[in-house]
């Protein structure tokens, strides 16, 4: 990753946390508007197409499963490795007995949930084709290619937000990013 990357990730955690995802996807559009044209733009004109209720109904259905074993004080949620892993992009749900909040986020790692099927995203399949290209491990796009992930990450994040009303098992913290980013939100009850 780029220093561009990781110095936009530290200006935009503050309006993560504070809710504002499309004001961060806004931001990371911009900066890669800057940048002369490559294959990674294509992000620009692209959107997650899974439904919101369909999410949800995912999430209920986990946190039904799992609410028989264990009072759940947090849940997370994170996407693939996608840009290393082209063929698929999907996510997993993780369920926890406490919330560690966003100082250290190494208690992610200790979820007390069993298995669950993951779900597929669905709508950018056209960029899951420029990283299974040349493109991505040529080096020539390097910036592009690091901001078009980020925009991936906020993308996800905005369909866990704006799922997130229609799950009816929600009454915690559910943290959402993409494996390997720091870039969390979260979204609570309490917050739509």
């Amino acid at each position: 990753m780029h220093e561009l990357l990781f110095k936009l990730q530290r200006e935009l955690t503050l309006v993560l946390r504070s809710g504002d995802v499309m004001g961060c996807e806004q931001a990371i559009t911009a900066h890669l508007k800057e940048l002369p044209h490559s294959p990674f733009h294509i992000v620009l004109n692209l959107s997650i197409t899974n439904s919101p209720e369909d999410v949800a109904a995912h999430f209920d259905s986990f946190f039904n499963k799992e609410k028989d074993r264990f009072r759940i004080a947090a849940a997370y949620t994170e996407m693939n490795g996608f840009a290393i892993n082209p063929d698929c992009w999907f996510f997993d749900v993780f369920a926890y007995e406490q919330y560690g909040g966003h100082d250290d986020y190494d208690w992610l790692s200790d979820w007390q949930s069993q298995y669950y099927p993951d779900m597929t995203i669905t709508g950018l399949e056209p960029l899951q084709e420029v990283y299974a290209s040349d493109a991505f491990w040529s080096g020539k796009f390097d910036g592009a290619d690091d901001l078009a992930a980020l925009l991936v990450v906020v993308k996800f994040q905005d369909l866990i937000r704006r799922a997130a009303p229609y799950m009816r098992e929600l009454r915690f913290p559910l943290l959402a990013t993409a494996h390997d980013y720091n870039f969390i939100s979260e979204v609570q009850r309490d917050s739509f």
